[in-house]
């Protein structure tokens, strides 16, 4: 069942279920590749402290890893609850899993789009949480319909027997039609066997073309809505913040996570700009309740939840969209900004040459952009604030983006923003750490928790952001010699661009196994690649496969060709064609990424992948096409017998 909006009643619900169970505890499950699932279960286990409820937190990276530490609860008879934090919504997890109905699963999830089989108001057993002003609507959502899935399954099955001769072109073509929707429709199209198979389309029965048109119809409609519906939605720290007030339990820490759930979402553009600014304004209207002098926290020390005021402070700001300014240099931070380094190519000693020459438009000697932004006397950072909106565009920068209304947090001396806080939780949870994968990834996110607590856990804050440097370095410099070496395939009219990291430079880079990180090194391959070209229509999505792990897995991400305004999802258009491939191939994903834009494969299986992905998306593309001009044809016939009505009447 998809729950809008009502997170109050769902969270009585988990409450009532532990009182009845026997261990009195709820199992929760948090995807550990986003800062914004260390800031929701930060949220959300504070508040079950406070409820008294006993947790088990566990951090986890694939499917594989829940449904492993899922398997004693088969055979459990006692109620139970789990809660699944930026992880489920795209999958059927209970099937997934082999959880009984006594299990109630909780869904507090980002990615896109839900599996639709989770729309059927009967399931209370299984609650995904979806906002009002979710960026995918619940009406777009189709209503879970296992007979109609079923019968379009068994029918596509069908007609591949029928056809003998392309049952050898693809023989997972069954298993791909039957997954049309994508891999997170799978698990609600039934596995339908030989005896429970409708009669043979050569049949002649009552209602048969009704059934048909049915199917289509269907058919249609899934389609639809798995190939424009993937991305991401509101960001889970705003929905369990939404409870904090719903709880009267707001304060400044939880509208801190709140904020850098939602800032995370908009650097890595999971968010438009008009998204971001609504959800913005409403957590700085919060914050300005929060500063109430009235509404002052006492100084208590055991109280471990609440940022004491007096130390902490949270409040809104205009930001320089310059990354980690206040932890570098001027001239560093320039340098190492994705988007002006995309755009002037700072990895070139051209680059960099025009770099300094915005420096010195500004008014700031080379000797101080040099310095260490917290060294300099007030002058320089004023210069660079009121100066860089002047001198910008004459250097092929736009100053929208290089501005943003965002949050600052000052605590004692130190001044942390929203997007220094992402990068730094970025920077802990990338961070190569000894011993097994598991541990390494669960150490990593409980240290970026710790590093939420600012006043208690500074030193963790500098320790990412030190690790957030290197990021943004290895990514510019990397980058720029794939782009100079030609290892970016793709040209001017190709429909997106790829690179095989394993063949670059960077193929000891352990950073770039990280799915995060390549999803950064993407976006900016994406614009850096964009400004080699002149026309207007330069843009296009591009694919990263990493190098291989110590497990000999390779990831590989996509993101889309641009970030879109609007109140619309950012569509990403490369799950299905992923998936398509990967089944094409028959390659054996190693894991089950919660992004559906996110696989992992074999090192010898990447370039079979990528040049495969080729023929795909060449082929959607004549699909999308021979759309278009199908709905064109139909819009002028349905306008002629408009106008033939019209001139009857």
């Amino acid at each position: 069942m998809i729950v809008p909006g009502n997170i109050g009643q769902v969270y009585d619900a988990v409450k009532l279920d532990t009182k009845h169970s026997e261990d009195q505890g709820v199992l929760c499950f948090v995807a550990c590749t986003e800062a914004d699932s260390v800031c929701a279960a930060q949220i959300l286990l504070n508040l079950l402290q406070r409820e008294n409820i006993h947790f088990t937190l566990i951090p986890v990276e694939c499917y594989e890893e829940v449904r492993d530490h899922c398997q004693p609860l088969r055979e459990a008879e006692e109620l139970k609850t789990i809660i699944l934090v930026n992880c489920g919504a795209t999958e059927d997890v209970r099937s997934l899993c082999e959880l009984p109905n006594n299990i109630r699963i909780v869904i507090i999830d980002n990615h896109r789009p839900v599996w639709h089989g989770h729309n059927n108001g009967e399931d209370s057993d299984t609650l995904v949480l979806v906002d009002k002003d979710d960026p995918l609507p619940v009406d777009e959502i189709p209503v879970a319909n296992h007979e109609a899935d079923l019968d379009v399954a068994d029918s596509d099955s069908e007609a591949e027997e029928d056809d003998s001769e392309a049952e050898d072109d693809g023989e997972g073509g069954g298993d791909d039609e039957d997954e049309q929707g994508g891999r997170k429709r799978r698990r609600g199209s039934g596995d339908a066997g030989p005896s429970g198979r409708p009669a043979k389309r050569s049949s002649i029965g009552p209602g048969r073309e009704e059934r048909a048109a049915l199917r289509r119809e269907r058919a249609a409609q899934i389609d639809a809505y798995y190939s424009t519906c993937n991305g991401f939605g509101k960001p889970s720290t705003l929905l369990l913040y939404s409870l904090c007030k719903e709880m009267q339990q707001e304060d400044n820490f939880h509208v801190w996570c709140a904020i850098v759930g939602l800032t995370e979402q908009f650097i890595f553009q999971q968010i438009s700009k008009q998204q971001y600014n609504m959800w913005r304004d409403a957590l700085a209207n919060d914050i300005l309740v929060q500063q109430d002098p009235q509404d002052e926290v006492p100084d208590d020390p055991s109280n471990i939840l609440v940022m004491p005021r007096h130390k902490v402070a949270v409040e809104a700001h205009e930001d320089l969209r310059l990354t980690l300014l206040r932890h570098w240099s001027i001239e560093e931070s320039l340098r190492y900004t994705g988007y002006v380094a995309a755009r002037l190519q700072t990895w070139r000693q051209k680059g960099l040459d025009n770099l300094r020459s915005l420096i010195t438009y500004m008014c700031i000697p080379l000797k101080q952009a040099a310095t260490a932004y917290k060294g300099l006397p007030k002058m320089f950072p004023g210069q660079l604030r009121s100066n860089l909106p002047r001198f910008a565009p004459q250097h092929m920068l736009a100053w929208d983006s290089l501005h943003l209304n965002s949050f600052l947090l000052r605590y004692k001396h130190e001044e942390v923003t929203a997007s220094d806080m992402v990068f730094a939780l970025l920077g802990l949870l990338t961070a190569p750490k000894p011993g097994s994968v598991a541990r390494s990834h669960r150490d990593a996110f409980n240290e970026a928790q710790s590093a939420l607590h600012v006043q208690r856990n500074l030193h963790l804050v500098e320790r990412g952001i030190e690790q957030a440097k290197k990021i943004c370095q290895d990514v510019v410099h990397e980058c720029g010699l794939m782009i100079t070496a030609n290892k970016v395939k793709g040209g001017r009219n190709a429909d997106y661009r790829f690179v095989n990291v394993a063949d670059s430079n960077a193929v000891a880079n352990p950073r770039f196994t990280h799915p995060t990180v390549l999803k950064y090194m993407a976006l900016f391959l994406r614009d850096a690649t964009s400004h080699r070209f002149s026309s207007a229509d330069a843009r296009r999505p591009v694919v990263v496969a990493g190098p291989p792990d110590e497990a000999g897995m390779c990831c590989v991400v996509a993101v889309q060709a641009k970030h879109i305004s609007g109140k619309g999802l950012q569509n990403n258009p490369f799950a299905r064609p992923f998936l398509e491939t990967v089944s094409a191939l028959n390659i054996l994903c190693m894991k089950s990424a919660f992004d559906n834009t996110t696989f992992y494969m074999r090192k010898e299986d990447v370039a079979g992948f990528l040049s495969k992905l080729q023929e795909v998306v060449g082929d959607y593309g004549v699909k999308q096409q021979m759309q278009q001009e199908v709905q064109a044809a139909a819009a002028q016939v349905a306008a002629a017998a408009a106008q033939v009505e019209v001139g009857a009447a």
